[in-house]
Formats: C-alpha cells, sequence, structure tokens
C-alpha cells in the first residue's frame, strides 16, 4: 500500500514555470511533488500560485479545515516565498510567527489527526529574474 503525501504550498509546490510568455507548469518529470511518486508515494499537490502564509483567523481556519479534510500520512508545507516578496517587506521573524501560528492551529484542531506527520520545507534559494 502507498503512503499519501499531501504537499500544501506555492508555486513552488504547484511547478509554477515563469519561462513561457504566459507563464505555465514544469512537466511532471521535473516537478519535485511528482517525483515522489516515483519512490511510492501517492502525492496530492495543493500548490497555488501565489500563496502565502495564513494570517488572520478567517484565513488561517480556511486552511485548516482544508487540510483536515485531506486523508495522508504526512503533510509537507513549503510557504513563505511570497510573504517575503511582499511590499511591506516583513522580516523573516515575522514570517517564522506567522508560520508558527498557522501550525499551532493546524495542530490543535479537532478535526487533525494526530498521527499524521508534518515537514516543513524550506523554499530553493532564489534570485530576481532567475
Amino acid at each position: 500500500m502507498c503512503r499519501r503525501l499531501l504537499c500544501y504550498g506555492d508555486s513552488n509546490t504547484y511547478g509554477y514555470d515563469p519561462c513561457p510568455y504566459l507563464g505555465g507548469r514544469y512537466p511532471e518529470s521535473v516537478r519535485w511533488t511528482a517525483l515522489l511518486r516515483g519512490y511510492g508515494w501517492d502525492v496530492i499537490n495543493r500548490g497555488e500560485n501565489g500563496c502565502s502564509i495564513p494570517r488572520g483567523d478567517c484565513e488561517i481556519n480556511t486552511a485548516v479545515q482544508s487540510l483536515c479534510r485531506e486523508e495522508a500520512d504526512i503533510l509537507t508545507v513549503m510557504l513563505g516565498s511570497n510573504d517575503l516578496l511582499q511590499p511591506s517587506r516583513p522580516s523573516a521573524r515575522e514570517c517564522a510567527d506567522r508560520m508558527e501560528r498557522f501550525l499551532t492551529a493546524l495542530l490543535h484542531a479537532d478535526g487533525w489527526d494526530k498521527s499524521r506527520k508534518i515537514l516543513l520545507v524550506a523554499s530553493p534559494p532564489m534570485a530576481l529574474g532567475a
């Protein structure tokens, strides 16, 4: 039986390819979420372009409820890149505090399966225009 992995994140999780004129999606052969299937994982890709760390009670509750409904053995969370690119330029500390608040709400949610593991994934290094 395959273990099920739920990948929650931004365009890096989605597999967005910024090179084509209108954008697009990298082929499955290079998306990190798709590559995991080759190692025997059943992968649910919940990456969304532009997604950031949920903030505010309503946003957090919506995300938590959505993640609690998914059946998976492990949840990966890869968020924060878009937060750091906002015009308000939050500090890394502010982003970390926001992530802690979100994950704490998730771990204490009534519908959260306490046996499910969470893997917090750091985005790859990026350079403007690369």
